[in-house]
């Protein structure tokens, strides 16, 4: 399905100097995070919240976002013995290199949004509903940048919609041709997590539209969070460019992914007050007075 399609990284150049490259990468996050905005908006004007302030905290929250996303991704290649190439503090914070963790990056995007949101005395959780669904229309809309990329696949497969890698996009583990020739076929898990998503942004936004008026605030965005880690969890076994605990299979990011999907459903039970006693406050227990003896 997608054998033969190659697309040439850099959609155009900028006359800069020696020239400024733009990326289809960069294009396509940019028009998933527009529609995403898009969408959030007219959400959050039928909430009869804020516009205004939806779009100033999402342009401070994006940024954000995208600063603790590249941080976790050093962070966590530097724990997997692999942190050598960052030497300096532009090799830090430089996106354009490629190398960013989307997990570390919506938990440091989320707390920056929750004190914004604080600070402007707004309710954070109407704000949460509406970006939930925003972020996986956003993303999944995004993932075809990896496509582009020629990044962001599996392990090698025998299925017929595997997708041929360009020996010099390959991970250091399939660069032996003799083990790995250039006809074999890896799994697209751009793919796979790109219909995750999208199919995601289906569900919440009719589960949206059908309990708008009736869901407490919060309980959408609790769902997304259980969407959003469960699925990610799961492709976390056909993501072998992510860094591993020692040499198990479990990866850092699985670890966050579960953790975002326990998040979730805590966030559905306190919203909606159904929190077992053992999370929730502990009933006082009311002592009776001992019977007096008889004497």
């Amino acid at each position: 399905m997608l054998d033969g399609i190659q697309i040439d990284p850099i959609a155009f150049t900028i006359p800069i100097g020696d020239g400024f490259p733009i990326y289809w990468y960069g294009i396509i996050v940019t028009l998933g995070i527009a529609l995403g905005a898009l969408w959030g908006a007219r959400e959050i004007a039928r909430r009869g919240q804020n516009v205004d302030e939806f779009l100033n905290g999402l342009i401070i929250v994006i940024f954000s976002g995208y600063l603790f996303a590249r941080l976790t991704y050093v962070t966590l290649e530097s724990f997997a013995g692999r942190g050598d190439q960052f030497t300096t503090f532009l090799d830090l914070i430089n996106i354009r290199s490629g190398g960013i963790n989307i997990l570390g990056g919506f938990i440091g995007a989320a707390f920056v949004g929750w004190l914004y949101l604080r600070w402007r005395k707004l309710n954070f959780w109407h704000y949460a509903d509406v970006a939930g669904p925003a972020i996986l229309l956003a993303q999944g809309l995004g993932r075809w940048g990896n496509f582009i990329n020629q990044e962001l696949y599996g392990p090698p497969t025998t299925l017929p919609w595997g997708i041929l890698i360009d020996e010099n996009h390959r991970l250091p583990q399939f660069t032996d041709l003799t083990q790995f020739p250039l006809d074999t076929r890896f799994h697209p898990t751009f793919l796979y997590e790109s219909i995750w998503l999208l199919l995601g942004f289906v569900v919440l936004t009719l589960l949206n539209r059908r309990f708008r008026d009736t869901w407490r605030p919060g309980t959408l965005f609790g769902v997304f969070l259980v969407w959003w880690g469960a699925g990610r969890a799961f492709l976390e076994f056909f993501r072998p460019d992510q860094p591993t605990i020692g040499g198990s299979i479990i990866t850092y990011s699985f670890l966050l992914a579960v953790a975002l999907a326990v998040a979730g459903v805590y966030v559905i039970l306190k919203r909606n007050e159904r929190m077992p006693e053992i999370f929730g406050r502990r009933r006082r227990r009311v002592l009776k007075p001992k019977p007096r003896r008889q004497s």
